[in-house]
């Protein structure tokens, strides 16, 4: 049972298992969007939940497989194209991957379960603290606050370390491709024949505590890097500052010429000159004088006829060289010394539960509902634009699917993929969505959205587009548009549908012409940062796969063009 909304929720406090439940049986279900769209959408939320399972964020796999399952099981067995041959060979297809969604919804169940139940003991204490404050608070606020939205947000519950994407761009491009390139070394490892290699959840607690640490010190030494360029120090990438701290020596800081600091100047040694002791002569002790002869009998006394006799000299008194000491008697006791102060040594501190990088929301909606970052490569529509040319220079237009990967809660476009498609001056169809789904299921690509060429016109969404767009941001709040007009200016744009109004209009529009008026305005929006939630990055790779009957693909992927 969530706890009394009266309390303040923590901006990250873990959800519980109903929580996510309930988030993820809401979404828009609309029987009109063709079958393929649909299925297109089971696919990216089916690679999604296996994206956060892989980054360990539990949260939010957790709901994208419950909504996976009330997509599959609810709705798409009532879609009027299920009833039709290929509908039903459709659902036959994708029914297969149930198992496999229902076993990680078991391991997932009792983590989330622990991390919320941890959090609920520690926050019973305070709970009527705070009541009467929250009260008198709630009656001031209007809007929902940033903390109150992200503690419903299951990718940013639990143990984590946020970070602004907006500023730590490259930071995130290089734990994307490391972790893509891991990724894809495991995929390849599985399908290797007479190679058996363990599953996500024989030893996932080691492998995500390494993964956490490497993503830790990645990080630290970004910021080592970020550090020194600030300073005016040299220039580096983030690999080269663990080779160079390896064989750098201790050396006393220096300051910047703009730095406001001033620390004390060390005024150079001097050597200490000195003189050698010449060693002293030891002065001989004198001998003790001879004593008196007085009192010696008669017969001692020397005599010419015989030679002295000399006696020895007197030994000397004792002296006491140290003080006498009075033994302890039974009538005096001797005192004991006093026994030192006990030190009571501090019980060790538990060590630190490792957190997992996740970065924040980098836009969001109409609505206030946040949206992740997606980075895209800078040269990929350049790329698109050569293999369109001959299309453009026919007049006719042409189409590719933005593919990518999740990584610490942000998307990545990392393949531009090439379907099969029937073209004219003023649509693109894609045709065989199988084997376009079946690609990405292999390759564990999610499409977060398209890119398209108009020729012809100018840079804009027209109604189609629009009816296009709404398909894949139906599940996907984050999908593109990319339009190129490559004969205009701006010969390009990046959109999204806005929501509200534009998601919920287009997807009850009904109106079949391939052209047609909406009666509401502001339908789109640009979503290319500062004002969007796409980063364009030149160091981000990507590769072309193309589809189309007789294309020929190149085998190295990950290019950087």
């Amino acid at each position: 049972m969530a706890p009394p909304t009266l309390i303040p929720l923590d901006a990250n406090r873990p959800l519980s298992i109903k929580e996510i439940s309930d988030q993820a049986s809401i979404f828009q279900w609309n029987p009109y969007i063709p079958m393929k769209a649909w299925l297109r959408t089971a696919n990216t939320l089916s690679q999604e939940g296996k994206s956060y399972l892989l980054d360990g964020n539990f949260p939010q796999a957790y709901l994208l497989y419950m909504r996976y399952l009330t997509l599959l099981l609810e709705f798409l067995p009532k879609h009027p194209e299920a009833k039709t041959p290929e509908g039903e060979r459709a659902l036959r297809e994708v029914n297969k991957s149930l198992q496999s969604v229902v076993t990680n919804l078991e391991h997932i169940k009792p983590i989330i379960q622990n991390d919320y139940d941890d959090w609920k003991s520690s926050r019973l204490r305070r709970e009527e603290e705070f009541r009467q404050k929250e009260q008198a608070d709630r009656a001031k606020s209007k809007s929902p606050t940033y903390d109150e939205r992200a503690s419903r947000d299951p990718a940013l519950s639990a143990t984590s370390r946020l970070l602004d994407a907006g500023d730590h761009q490259e930071l995130a491009v290089e734990l994307a491709q490391r972790e893509i390139r891991r990724r894809d070394a495991n995929r390849k490892a599985i399908r290797r024949p007479g190679v058996r290699t363990a599953g996500f959840w024989d030893n996932w607690t080691a492998e995500l505590a390494d993964r956490q640490a490497e993503d830790e010190e990645l990080f630290r030494r970004q910021m080592e890097l970020t550090r020194r360029e600030l300073d005016g120090g040299e220039d580096g990438s983030v690999d080269d500052i663990s080779r160079k701290e390896s064989r750098r020596r201790p050396s006393i800081p220096v300051t910047s010429r703009n730095s406001s600091l001033r620390y004390p100047s060390i005024s150079k040694s001097v050597p200490i000159e000195y003189e050698a002791q010449q060693p002293q002569k030891r002065t001989p002790t004198p001998q003790p004088p001879r004593p008196p002869k007085e009192g010696i009998p008669q017969w001692y006394e020397p005599s010419p006829s015989r030679a002295p006799i000399s006696l020895p000299p007197e030994l000397p008194a004792k002296e006491q060289i140290y003080p006498e000491r009075t033994l302890p008697t039974p009538e005096t006791p001797q005192e004991l010394p006093t026994p030192p102060p006990k030190i009571h040594e501090a019980a060790p501190e538990p060590p630190k539960k490792q957190q997992r990088l996740t970065f924040k929301p980098a836009a969001y909606l109409e609505s206030g509902e946040p949206i992740r970052s997606v980075f895209l490569p800078s040269q990929l529509r350049h790329k698109f634009l050569s293999i369109a040319s001959e299309n453009t220079r026919r007049g006719l237009e042409m189409c590719g699917i933005l593919c990518g990967t999740a990584v610490n809660n942000a998307l990545f476009v990392r393949c531009l993929l090439i379907p099969e498609q029937k073209c004219t001056s003023d649509t693109c169809e894609t045709e065989n969505e199988g084997s376009m789904l079946e690609y990405c299921m292999n390759e564990d690509l999610l499409m977060l959205g398209w890119i398209h060429t108009h020729p012809t016109q100018t840079c804009f969404m027209s109604s189609r587009d629009l009816h296009t767009q709404s398909g894949y941001q139906v599940m996907l709040p984050e999908s593109i548009a990319i339009v190129c007009a490559p004969k205009f200016t701006p010969d390009y744009g990046i959109f999204r549908l806005t929501n509200p109004p534009g998601l919920d209009h287009i997807l009850g529009c009904t109106q079949t012409a391939t052209f047609h008026p909406h009666s509401v305005i502001n339908l789109y929006t640009e979503a290319q940062r500062p004002k969007g939630h796409v980063y364009e990055s030149e160091k981000l790779e990507f590769y072309v796969h193309d589809l189309r009957p007789g294309a020929r693909n190149d085998p190295v992927q990950n290019k950087n063009f």
